[in-house]
């Protein structure tokens, strides 16, 4: 059955029997003009969108609709994760085509729903209208304790550069899902590194871990390492030092790197959507901060650089010492995803 045999109002009623929420703090979900819910005390609300165009950011049939709405929840809660915070509460807007079938809708929702279980996020309201490419925006209300919050621009000189988890996963993921021949580089780690790219972790204990112990600056990995410290270092008016040798790759991310005639570092800094974290703690404390952030979640940290003086620049030291401008990431409007994706 396609949305246009059943029209907008059975569309809606439909998604509402899919995402109804027993929040207590949920006082009007779907059905109304607008959601309301009751704002907690102490804390700094952290709000945050973003927007998944296909073409753009994905493509059929590359990934499946549960994969897509999944992942569209995940890429919200990193972000919220990154301020210290926690998601609590989402609206989701969709652009579809009108031969759209329902049960692609449902399987998207389903994705979103399981997405948001695993966060404690509830799905309460949205929009939905006509479009000629499937277009899918979510936002997110989060929740942050005043003292907890973090952000970019409170890095100091002398800080460490410490990240949580391995990267380059997804974007190994991705050369995967679009050159199958590369599979048998990684036979047996191919499933687990296309799922990094379709179906990505959100590190919101790692987060709230890190925040509650006093870090400086954060910010989660979505456009590679090398444009997040970059970032960190723009707002913050320092420069950085990433040490190549002591980057944590993911297992299997170098056969893949060799096999589609790729430098290493092209997927484990400049590859983007690892959604892992990179922050900054005070020199003297930086092992002990991952220590903490090891113990309580399980999650291993590792010391990655320094954050020197603006002056001295934000460079890459290579494997025999060598000093490099660093580079930029993902850029949206230099070049298309789906351009790059070929």
């Amino acid at each position: 059955m396609r949305i246009k045999d059943i029209g907008e109002a059975e569309l809606i009623e439909r998604i509402r029997k899919l995402v109804t929420t027993h929040d207590d703090r949920v006082v009007v979900a779907i059905g109304d003009d607008a959601a309301v819910t009751i704002p907690i005390m102490g804390h700094f609300d952290v709000l945050t969108t973003d927007m998944l165009v296909e073409g753009v950011h994905f493509k059929f049939p590359l990934i499946t609709p549960f994969q897509l709405g999944y992942k569209s929840i995940v890429v919200n809660v990193s972000d919220v994760a990154a301020m210290g915070g926690f998601p609590h509460f989402a609206l989701v807007s969709l652009g579809l085509r009108s031969e759209t079938s329902m049960n692609f809708v449902e399987q998207l929702y389903l994705g979103m729903m399981e997405a948001a279980g695993e966060y404690g996020l509830s799905i309460i309201g949205g929009d939905i209208t006509r479009a000629t490419r499937l277009t899918l925006s979510v936002f997110i209300l989060g929740e942050v304790e005043i003292e907890m919050l973090c952000r970019r621009a409170t890095a100091h000189v002398g800080d460490k550069i410490l990240v949580t988890g391995c990267l380059g996963a997804s974007a190994a993921g991705l050369q995967l899902l679009l050159h199958t021949e590369l599979e048998k580089a990684v036979p047996k780690r191919k499933e687990k590194l296309k799922r990094a790219h379709l179906m990505p972790l959100a590190r919101v204990k790692e987060a709230r871990a890190a925040a509650m112990h006093g870090i400086h600056a954060m910010e989660d990995i979505s456009d590679g390492l090398a444009s997040e410290v970059t970032h960190i270092c723009q707002e913050s008016g320092v420069g950085a030092r990433l040490y190549l040798e002591d980057i944590p790759i993911a297992l299997g991310v170098k056969e893949v790197a060799k096999a589609a005639g790729m430098r290493l570092e092209d997927l484990a800094l400049y590859g983007g959507e690892d959604y892992e974290l990179v922050f900054t703690v005070p020199a003297h404390r930086s092992r002990d901060m991952a220590g903490r952030v090891f113990r309580e979640t399980k999650t291993a940290v590792t010391l990655v650089g320094d954050i020197v003086r603006e002056e001295e620049g934000i460079v890459l030291v290579g494997r025999e010492g060598t000093i490099s401008p660093l580079g930029a990431g993902y850029d949206h409007f230099k070049m298309a995803k789906s351009e790059r994706e070929g």
